[in-house]
């Protein structure tokens, strides 16, 4: 199905970070015109030359914005329906190493906007046009940790979980106008914007990650990418309200042991003490 996408209008938020840019390649390479939306214009721009390296006839528009701005999210909505607006890629996140013992509330709420807030955001701008334009495909970014209890990422597990809740509400309310939403739940991926550190440098904790992957390797961009391009495209055309682990068959086993990498975020004394029970005195 090649050239699938053409005369279809794609928006990634997140756009020029680790995910936004393989993502807006896969799509650009079957005929859709995409509009990047992120916060640094130097930033989107350097992934605008470089898909037009690859790609030299792309349609391709950049927006700068705030994905937690619902104005900045309408604006970008707008600049994208200018090229038909059909698929709508939320790739904005992250999360926060802390047992739940140190998580404050404030970086709960934190890591719920740039998680969820950010998606809802993306699917209420965007829902009307798709709409409009006879349906589309909606497709956000959740992780391995909105799949399973994620020990010392607490919040992000949580927020991931949201999330996916989100896509699941979402998809049955929007059903009936053919506006599709779904997710891909990416597992351990190394990128420029996420850079994993210990999680693939560190022989041990590399090995505890890998152990719980049937597929025992870390993914890639490409990976994750392959996977949106399906879910915004025809050949999913009766999906939605699905969520896609894309992890190497980690849904199959359990989460990885992340103590090692929690003790060198956080620190041996934080982890002992919450790991008795203890209260400690989160960050803000």
């Amino acid at each position: 199905m090649a050239h699938s996408l053409t005369g279809q209008g794609a928006l990634i938020t997140g756009g020029a970070g680790g995910f936004g840019g393989a993502i807006a390649a896969h799509l650009i390479a079957d005929g859709a015109a995409v509009t990047l939306m992120g916060r640094t214009r130097s930033a989107l721009e350097e992934t605008e030359q470089q898909l037009r390296d690859q790609h030299p006839d792309a349609q391709i528009q950049v927006v700068v914005g705030d994905a937690a701005n619902a104005t900045d999210v309408g604006q970008a909505v707008e600049v994208a329906n200018a090229q038909n607006l059909k698929i709508v890629v939320c790739t904005v996140g992250g999360g926060t190493m802390a047992p739940l013992m140190a998580l404050s509330a404030e970086v709960l709420v934190q890591d719920f906007e740039r998680n969820v807030v950010t998606a809802l955001h993306a699917i209420r701008h965007s829902a009307p046009l798709l709409a409009a334009n006879g349906g589309g495909s909606i497709i956000c970014t959740s992780s391995t940790a909105g799949g399973f209890s994620f020990p010392f990422m607490g919040s992000y597990s949580i927020a991931k979980s949201g999330l996916e809740a989100l896509v699941r509400v979402a998809a049955d309310e929007l059903g009936a106008h053919d506006v599709r939403v779904n997710a891909v739940r990416p597992g351990l991926v190394p990128t420029k914007a996420a850079k994993p550190g210990i999680l693939v440098t560190d022989p041990e904790q590399r090995a505890a990650v890998l152990r719980e992957k049937p597929l025992a390797r870390v993914g890639t961009a490409a990976d994750i990418a392959a996977a949106v391009r399906y879910l915004a495209g025809p050949e999913s055309a009766w999906m939605t309200g699905a969520v896609l682990p894309v992890e190497g068959g980690n849904h199959l086993r359990r989460a990885a042991d992340l103590e090692k990498l929690a003790r060198s975020v956080c620190g041996d004394d934080v982890i002992d003490r919450a790991l008795r029970a203890e209260l400690v005195e989160a960050p803000r």
